[in-house]
């Protein structure tokens, strides 16, 4: 792989809640629960960054062990979330408004030593993007404008 990826989506919101974004041929949808004005029709934006960081976890472990030479057969990645809602809605504002918390377990199908699988851990961690883009700061530019 070379040269530099950029990605690009667009996002029209169809209410408060309920949003569609297209990335490249595909489209997302996303919604809230009916507690928060949603239909329950959809992952929230929330449900979506661990999906994505679960989906990109797996992809790393396949490449990583391909490269390492570690037989991969197969992953079950689970990743829970914890945050405290109080900031999004606007009640307490010296906390995060995201997760403050990410915990994730990785469950692989592989007849690789212990020593192994905690090399190839060591590996993905350091490695996957999405991990990379949690947790450190990521310079973001947000302009807005009435059209």
């Amino acid at each position: 792989m070379a040269g530099n990826y950029v990605g690009t989506v667009k996002t029209v919101g169809e209410s408060m809640a309920r949003s569609v974004t297209e990335s490249n041929a595909f489209k997302i949808f996303m919604d809230e629960p009916e507690e928060l004005g949603g239909r329950n029709g959809a992952p929230s934006p929330l449900d979506f960054i661990l999906a994505a960081h679960g989906g990109c976890l797996n992809f790393m472990t396949f490449f990583i062990a391909n490269e390492m030479g570690i037989p991969v057969t197969g992953t079950e990645i689970n990743v829970t979330g914890k945050l405290d809602p109080a900031k999004f809605a606007g009640k307490d504002m010296s906390g995060r408004a995201g997760y403050h918390e990410i915990e994730i377990q990785i469950q692989v199908k592989s007849s690789a030593s212990a020593d192994k699988i905690a090399q190839l851990l060591e590996a993905v961690e350091a490695r996957c993007p999405v991990s990379d883009n949690i947790t450190n700061s990521t310079p973001v530019t947000i302009s807005m404008t009435a059209v």
